[in-house]
């Protein structure tokens, strides 16, 4: 008889209610027992864990996968029906591609979670209203899971760790974000709008950079200070 397949939650080793922060730890967990780049590594674990991973920490694509389990997962924590197959890469380009969803899934959720904190910051700081930076967030977050594979890159050429690849990737995206800025100023002139885009993604560098070392952020070129090169100010 086949092996039953392991649902999303089976291969992260957490409940079919785990709350994100216990989703990430476990995938934190798992990530470094089963990357590639470890000695103990193993690619299929690894892709299956960032499958698991890119549809877990959305809440649209978690709801929709919830469905095909059935009405009774949360309550019993039952494994997952057959049709949870079809989201277990099949080959090597399939894993390649999951893994790198699932890094673009990381990327923008800690785009969004920088952004956030920047805009209540920004604001309060600077007695704005939110609205002023929150225009600007979808699209800067939207931004930075573009090109991923080229962004990966670029981190591992930095010294990222495995596990920093995708704060790395956004670190990468929000310079990239603040040259586009600074390209529109140099052609149609400074106004209010490129100073609140100046302010939150130096603020957002700030909050990424938390999360690698020293040398790395230095290696990816360091804050952009976009708003001292616009304005001689600084956040």
């Amino acid at each position: 008889m086949a092996r039953a397949a392991q649902s999303h939650y089976q291969r992260l080793g957490v409940p079919a209610d785990a709350d994100l922060s216990t989703l990430r730890q476990a995938y934190r967990q798992r990530a470094m027992e089963f990357h590639p780049d470890r000695g103990s590594g193993d690619a299929d674990n690894m892709a299956a864990i960032n499958a698991a991973w890119a549809v877990l920490s959305d809440p649209n694509s978690r709801a929709a996968y919830d469905q095909t389990l059935g009405p009774l997962l949360v309550r019993r924590r039952t494994p997952a029906s057959p049709t949870a197959t079809a989201a277990r890469p099949q080959g090597p380009q399939s894993r390649k591609n999951a893994w790198f969803a699932g890094l673009r899934v990381q990327t923008r959720r800690l785009g969004s979670e920088a952004a956030r904190s920047a805009v209540q910051a920004l604001a309060l700081r600077h007695r704005r209203p939110r609205a002023l930076y929150d225009v600007f967030v979808d699209e800067i977050v939207e931004s930075l899971g573009t090109d991923i594979d080229d962004r990966v890159k670029r981190a591992r050429q930095a010294g990222a760790a495995p596990l920093d690849l995708a704060l790395a990737s956004a670190l990468i995206g929000v310079r990239e974000q603040a040259r586009v800025v600074a390209r529109d100023v140099s052609h149609a002139g400074l106004d209010d709008r490129a100073v609140a885009q100046a302010e939150l993604l130096d603020r957002m560098w700030d909050n990424l950079a938390h999360g690698v070392s020293r040398e790395v952020e230095q290696s990816l070129g360091g804050n952009p200070r976009l708003l001292r090169a616009l304005t001689g100010r600084r956040v």
